[in-house]
């Protein structure tokens, strides 16, 4: 076991209390208050002066202050969820939940601002710590970002991991794909609004659900005739809601759902046709549209230098044996945003597999994480920038 990784090992106690503090008082959205006080007061004790960006904590530590610099990131944020974990440590906010891991995220990254300040002689360069609110739809890190989270000083390079429960690999394997990490999602509410009318008279109005149901048929084409067949691409209407009574016809409705693809310009394509499809059938029909992406999220690509460097480190921390490469996953993660501006590598620990007893995944109000692989994730944080770091000193 190498040295850095014992480390962690001592630190486990302190992590699990990170961890279910903040466990215990998730908050929602891109406003985290008490979650970003108890992270500032908490890496103030390490000996680091935190400072705001975009409504997140930064921090700084300087190994040799002109030196390159890696930027490694933690979401914050919780979920409108009721835990139903059974832990004695669950949440203590009704309806909201650290059911994505993000409070192990903000462990683990604590535990990493610790290491390397224990170890600072050893980082030939400068750690960017980012802890980031709003992951979970609320365009965090697309804020941090326009804060100036990538400059003063200029980050050369990004690191992140992500916990997975009920997983296939036992507690504490790390996972990685060697390109494509996750999915684009751009997220679309459209309100189609047409002429309300008796439902005995239709020719007296507009009917938005006929509009809206010639619009889901079309979307359809998207994913069948108009993109390059070998590169996935799902569109997905979740939803549709219109009117109030089975006699009229209703002035308005909406239909919510999203776009994934592991492929930017298959992306920027989509997105470009769906806004075409939506308002020619709406003026076809006589009506109109209001199209509005509350969610968007690039596809999180992993850099092709970076990663394998990367993933070398981690085999010399952990071994050969815990770690493996998986598929990419259509699900998405907002630290695409930083990896559309530099390089580097977003990857998953293991925080408990079905046969170790954690059968519920991320998002649902039963999971649970196993807190062994907490060290696991601090000490790959920090040997991440070490060797990084090192092997890029000028």
């Amino acid at each position: 076991m190498s040295e850095l990784l014992e480390q962690a090992k001592a630190l486990a106690p302190e992590l699990v209390r990170w961890r279910r503090h903040i466990h215990e008082n998730p908050e929602v959205s891109a406003v985290l208050p008490e979650t970003c006080a108890y992270v500032t007061e908490e890496l103030r004790k390490m000996g680091y002066e935190p400072y705001d960006v975009g409504g997140g904590v930064v921090a700084m530590l300087d190994g040799e202050p002109d030196g390159k610099v890696i930027l490694l990131r933690g979401d914050m944020d919780a979920l409108p969820l009721t835990e139903e974990s059974g832990e004695a440590f669950a949440s203590k906010n009704p309806g909201k939940m650290h059911a994505c891991g993000h409070d192990t995220h903000t462990a683990m990254l604590l535990g990493a601002a610790k290491l390397l300040m224990d170890n600072k002689e050893k980082v030939k360069g400068r750690v960017k710590f980012m802890f980031q609110p709003g992951e979970e739809g609320y365009n965090g890190c697309k804020n941090m970002i326009a804060a100036g989270l990538l400059e003063d000083p200029h980050v050369d390079v990004a690191f992140g991991m992500h916990s997975s429960p009920a997983c296939d690999y036992p507690t504490g394997t790390v996972l990685y794909s060697p390109k494509t990490y996750a999915a684009s999602a751009d997220a679309f509410k459209v309100t189609v609004h047409g002429k309300g009318a008796h439902g005995a008279h239709p020719e007296a109005g507009i009917d938005p659900i006929n509009i809206i149901t010639h619009i889901q048929l079309a979307l359809q084409t998207l994913n069948s005739r108009e993109h390059i067949q070998k590169e996935p691409l799902i569109l997905t209407v979740c939803q549709i809601v219109a009117g109030d009574a089975c006699n009229i016809i209703p002035e308005s409705g909406f239909f919510t759902g999203t776009i994934r693809t592991f492929n930017q310009q298959v992306r920027e394509h989509a997105r470009k046709r769906f806004i075409e499809i939506v308002n020619g059938i709406c003026a076809t029909f006589g009506g109109s549209a209001d199209i509005e992406w509350t969610t968007e999220m690039a596809p999180t690509i992993n850099d092709s230098t970076v990663t394998p460097d990367v993933i070398g480190y981690i085999k010399e921390l952990v071994g050969e044996d815990q770690v493996a490469e998986v598929e990419p996953s259509m699900g998405s993660e907002d630290f695409s945003e930083v990896l559309l501006h530099v390089p580097g590598t977003y990857l998953n620990v293991s925080f408990g597999s079905k046969e170790e007893g954690y059968l519920y995944g991320a998002h649902h109000p039963k999971v649970r994480h196993n807190e062994e692989a907490l060290p696991v994730g601090s000490a790959v944080y920090a040997q991440v920038a070490i060797e990084w770091l090192k092997n890029h000193h000028e």
